[in-house]
């Protein structure tokens, strides 16, 4: 029968075995281990590793720094590093050497003294005192250019005007001293007092001396390099000043005040005096300002 196991074997069972054979067991069952009396080990926590250990903050200590302490420095609340208005003011002092070498160099005084104001930006840089640094270089910053504005000025042909004004004016004041001297003087057909020949030559003697302080000024203020336009018309006005003073002081020389009626033998040495202390006033006429300013401070009082 086609449904009746068959006994034999058959070669189909030897690829995918034969289902009705016998299986034997093909692992060892081993006998039961006896028990394990050993106590495990405690479970310890982990120790970190000294690498991983962060140090504890440092209490802040009342003692100065050594590097403060040592350079002596004022503590400040920022640096330059963290302030960036203050990277560039080495920059500047570096430009600004040179500029003065390049704009400067056919005056030495105003060089010297544009190099002085570097320096102290140079070591309030270094001390960090950024205000002073500051306060420096623009001060050379603005000397540079008060010099360039004056040696412009010099060169315009108001220069020249002014020039010939003081020449002007200083010919005009020798003419009036040696017209006083003139033998038979009159005017409008009668005599001369001496003292009217006073007044003109201290009106003489005060327009020199004001052409001349002019003419000084002028010239040491160009060489300089500190001329400033806006006072030309206060050089115009000076020999005009140095007559005003010289009359000012034949006044208080009439009145006993100063160089009076002083006499060496026949000899009257008063007008000398006046005529020496008239030039020198109107060569100096800041003086004379200062004077009359503190002479009538003196009369009427300060105003309040």
């Amino acid at each position: 029968m086609l449904n009746q196991p068959s006994n034999k074997r058959r070669p189909v069972d030897a690829l995918f075995g034969d289902d009705a054979a016998h299986t034997t067991p093909n692992y060892i069952v081993e006998p039961p281990q006896p028990a394990n009396r050993i106590t495990p080990p405690s479970i310890e926590p982990a120790v970190p590793s000294p690498l991983e250990t962060t140090p504890e903050p440092l209490a802040p200590s009342s003692e100065p720094s050594p590097i403060t302490a040592a350079t002596d420095e004022r503590p400040t609340s920022f640096t330059g590093s963290e302030d960036p208005r203050f990277l560039t003011l080495s920059f500047q002092i570096e430009r600004l050497y040179d500029d003065a070498k390049a704009q400067l160099n056919d005056s030495p005084k105003t060089s010297s003294a544009c190099f002085d104001l570097l320096l102290q930006a140079r070591q309030a840089y270094e001390r960090r005192d950024y205000a002073r640094t500051e306060f420096f270089i623009h001060a050379t910053d603005a000397k540079l250019k008060r010099s360039a504005a004056s040696a412009q000025a010099s060169r315009r042909p108001m220069m020249f005007v002014l020039w010939v004004w003081e020449i002007v004016t200083l010919g005009l004041g020798g003419s009036i001293v040696a017209l006083s001297y003139v033998t038979g003087l009159t005017l409008f057909g009668l005599p001369v007092a001496p003292e009217f020949l006073v007044l003109l030559r201290t009106l003489g003697w005060g327009m020199i001396g004001g052409a001349m302080g002019a003419a000084y000024n002028v010239t040491r203020y160009v060489q300089r390099r500190e001329f400033d336009p806006a006072y030309t018309m206060h050089y115009l006005a000076r020999p005009l000043l140095g007559s005003l003073y010289g009359a000012v002081l034949f006044v208080f020389s009439q009145a006993g005040i100063l160089a009076g009626n002083i006499l060496i033998g026949d000899f009257k040495v008063g007008p000398i005096f006046l005529y020496v202390f008239v030039v020198l006033a109107g060569f100096k006429q800041e003086y004379v300002g200062e004077f009359l300013d503190n002479l009538m401070k003196a009369l009427v009082g300060r105003t309040q």
